[in-house]
């Protein structure tokens, strides 16, 4: 009796261990940003909903790419923060625009929130937006 009382302890923190083991961002962390996304912008007096779709670059070096970022059909790369992974920073040309900023998904993985800056020729808007899965 005392013996199956140990297997089934054993096999409790096995299980035990396996679960706690399994955690959805451990793989990769460009997974929790990965997906199709509709976006609501807001780029000084202008609005705009479109679809946006961020994919993987390079995991070694944390990057990603934002496909139809701002609603205008450019591609970019942002690249998840060293210091806090549930954020991505864009520094970026594109279609001579220069955009910097940031979005940070939310804990359920399904919305990420943008503020950003877009410059050409000394002319330069302030950005925000919501995208969710």
């Amino acid at each position: 009796m005392n013996d199956l009382r140990k297997i089934r302890i054993l096999l409790l923190l096995l299980i035990l261990a396996i679960s706690t083991g399994c955690n959805r961002d451990e793989d990769s962390i460009l997974l929790k940003f990965l997906g199709e996304y509709i976006t609501e912008d807001s780029c000084g007096p202008s609005n705009t909903v479109y679809t946006m779709v961020i994919r993987e670059k390079n995991e070694n070096n944390k990057e990603l790419y934002l496909e139809n970022f701002g609603g205008y059909g450019a591609t970019i790369v942002a690249r998840v923060d060293d210091k806090n992974p549930d954020k991505i920073k864009i520094d970026t040309y594109s279609d001579n625009l220069h955009i910097v900023g940031e979005g940070t998904i939310n804990n359920e993985r399904n919305k990420i929130v943008f503020t950003y800056d877009t410059s050409n020729n000394g002319y330069s808007v302030s950005c925000s937006s919501i995208a969710k899965k």
